[in-house]
């Protein structure tokens, strides 16, 4: 994780220099003691020895990594990439202001307030332990990138040996691939809404009708809400073990609801496009925008 606030990173984190060490002490660390693990951080180790190199020896002997992507520090990208290729178990983490990295937003990422306000910090570190949780209690290693290029790596072998079989599977997960690269070189098209006809809604009355036990799914494939009678809606963050309640009022303008997000209390004007299948958070409109995907409740399914 970053140690020290950069300078230009300064106002994003409301000129506190102490802003990582409040992160890594008031939620990292608890999180990981709940999680049952010591936790250790580099700069703690008052050792004589090569900085890196004591870095590369802790990543090799510990028993789960924990990234935080925050403010895109290139000294903790370079260290997640010798956690994966060492085959670590690991968690990302990052805070509210910073944007998913291309590389990376395939991956479950647990996101934190930036304002470390205390009820948030109590909620984000009980949920962050039950990610530690999670990954280590991970038997069947759905992290690991290395086994993932192993397999793929074996069945190109197979295949040049004349294994018919694995041939075909060769030649399946390149049309995979391909499906994936059309999806990276066109989002606009990368989900299509399921053929259902949506009611006419011509009111907000119509609206608050149109709205309970509807799905729908962020732009950046990551996150799911789902909403509920009496004002409630509930959140799935890229297939975090739990959901959070959240809730939901009717706004005055026709078209428009706000929204109440539990985990910082912040409050987001949205606004539904001229059919209601999408919508728009007013104050993020490049990146908050949500399509309808299921009109009766959906249980999202979600791999690494």
């Amino acid at each position: 994780m970053p140690f020290t606030v950069r300078e230009n990173d300064l106002s994003r984190y409301h000129n506190d220099e102490n802003h990582w060490n409040e992160v890594y002490r008031g939620l990292i660390i608890p999180a990981a003691n709940s999680a049952g693990l010591d936790c250790e951080r580099d700069d703690e180790d008052s050792g004589s020895r090569l900085i890196t190199e004591n870095i590369w020896r802790k990543l090799e002997e510990a028993d789960v990594v924990l990234c935080d992507l925050s403010s895109h520090n290139p000294n903790v990208y370079l260290e997640l990439g010798w956690a994966l290729r060492a085959d670590k178990r690991f968690v990302l983490i990052k805070d509210d202001i910073t944007q998913f990295n291309f590389d990376l937003n395939q991956f479950y990422t647990y996101e934190y307030s930036h304002l470390l306000q205390p009820l948030s910090v109590s909620r984000s570190t009980r949920e962050l332990a039950d990610v530690l949780k999670t990954t280590l209690s991970d038997k069947d290693r759905k992290y690991s990138i290395v086994q993932k290029v192993s397999l793929n790596v074996r069945a190109l072998e197979a295949a040049k040996e004349g294994n018919i079989e694995v041939s075909l599977l060769k030649e399946l997960l390149e049309e995979v691939r391909f499906s994936r690269k059309l999806g990276r070189t066109l989002p606009s098209t990368r989900h299509k809404r399921p053929t259902f006809t949506l009611p006419r809604v011509t009111s907000q009355t119509a609206l608050a009708k149109l709205l309970p036990g509807t799905t729908w799914r962020k732009a950046n494939d990551l996150e799911h809400v789902i909403f509920m009678d009496e004002g409630k809606f509930y959140n799935n963050y890229a297939g975090h073990p739990s959901r959070r309640e959240n809730s939901y009022q009717m706004d005055d303008e026709f078209g428009t609801i706000k929204v109440t997000w539990t985990v910082d209390g912040m409050v987001t004007r949205c606004r539904f496009n001229d059919d209601f299948s999408e919508f728009v958070e007013l104050k993020n409109p490049n990146e908050g925008i949500w399509s309808i995907i299921a009109i009766t409740p959906h249980t999202p399914r979600y791999g690494i």
